[in-house]
């Protein structure tokens, strides 16, 4: 009859011995990066957000100024960062900031979804923009694609230059402030601001 005693078990299959371990350390220095990678589309994705929510103006017309207004503890080199730059703010800045948004908007907005799409962006995090209820208007975002159509080919606007979904969110919202509802509704006169808001950075 065999005795056990405490501490004297020997080590199981499973157990991965120190070879195993330094291995494991070595990979995890090659993988580790000092810092964390660019979050690219994320200010045109929160862009999108402000745009949607409706509180501030537009890029051009004082965007920043009227974001420190709502919260005066955001710099406007904070502020100038995450909107034009790619630069996340911190965890909770972003948690308060997407929680106020998601309540100016229409239905349930699950912050949570709102803040993995706006860092990751989809096809990672699906739109929540899916959910929003004139996004469900077939007949909008037909004049929406024709406009957008219209734009890209006369200023002929690259691909590469912009975040499809975002200039698109920003074609509905600007249809919705013009009461664009038609395609007749869409007049010629439209194109500059219609271009000068869509594509802001161009």
């Amino acid at each position: 009859m065999s005795k056990s005693g405490k501490g004297m078990e020997s080590p199981s299959a499973d157990t991965p011995d120190a070879n195993t371990i330094n291995a494991s350390a070595i990979e995890y220095q090659l993988c580790s990066v000092p810092e964390l990678p660019t979050s690219l589309g994320f200010s045109a994705r929160l862009n999108m957000l402000w745009d949607l929510a409706g509180v501030v103006p537009s890029q051009t017309e004082g965007r920043i100024s009227s974001i420190r207004v709502i919260n005066p503890q955001w710099s406007e080199a904070d502020i100038r960062r995450w909107l034009q730059r790619d630069v996340l703010p911190s965890r909770l800045d972003l948690h308060n900031m997407v929680k106020f948004l998601a309540s100016q908007l229409q239905g349930n907005q699950n912050v949570q979804r709102w803040e993995a799409f706006l860092i990751y962006g989809s096809p990672i995090v699906p739109s929540p923009i899916e959910h929003i209820i004139y996004r469900e208007d077939q007949q909008r975002r037909d004049i929406a694609s024709m406009i957008f159509s219209e734009l890209t080919d006369r200023y002929e606007i690259p691909p590469s230059s912009y975040q499809a979904d975002a200039a698109f969110q920003r074609c509905l919202t600007l249809m919705h402030k013009f009461n664009i509802y038609e395609t007749h509704d869409f007049q010629p006169g439209h194109m500059e601001p219609f271009k000068n808001y869509m594509f802001p950075g161009d």
